[in-house]
């Protein structure tokens, strides 16, 4: 019992050391009408390594969160498209957006303490707007994946732009 506990918050404290080390890990995925990944980035703040460990994790959590944003949406209080903290799993969060339709969702995972949630919300509200004009390309087929080296050049820039 003690061993699995002392693993436990070794395992734990080399998570917390290695976001010290390399800054914040992001995970951002644009989910369609049917619930589908449209889009997926791994982005890590001071580190140009993608930590691959935490792919399976990350979209775990992340689609998981769905059922949650449903939840808000369904609410006849809420008319916003920014949702803030939607979800909390161990030290990540997850931020959502949605359109104005409700049939594509964007969430960010992250594991940042404090949040400006000026700048989320500036770094949502850019990305709807650049995948708001990748879907009026006439060649795009709506609710596929997005598969353009420009369009991940764009976010990428926006990334490091608002995330800390």
């Amino acid at each position: 019992m003690i061993t699995i506990i002392c693993c436990f918050f070794f395992n734990h404290f080399e998570t917390v050391m290695s976001t010290i080390l390399n800054g914040s890990s992001y995970y951002l995925v644009i989910v369609g009408r049917s619930d589908n990944p449209i889009y997926e980035l791994e982005y890590c703040s001071k580190s140009s390594e993608k930590n691959s460990d935490n792919r399976y994790l990350s979209q775990f959590i992340a689609h998981s969160s769905l059922d949650l944003i449903d939840e808000y949406l369904s609410s006849p209080t809420n008319n916003n498209m920014y949702l803030k903290t939607v979800d909390k799993f161990n030290e990540f969060m997850v931020n959502a957006f949605v359109c104005a339709t409700s049939t594509i969702k964007f969430l960010l995972l992250h594991d940042v303490n404090k949040i400006d949630e000026a700048s989320f919300r500036s770094f949502f509200v850019e990305i709807y707007e650049l995948y708001t004009k990748y879907c009026l390309n006439p060649f795009y087929e709506h609710h596929t994946p997005i598969k353009s080296p420009v369009f991940d050049k764009k976010i990428l820039t926006l990334a490091k732009k608002y995330l800390p």
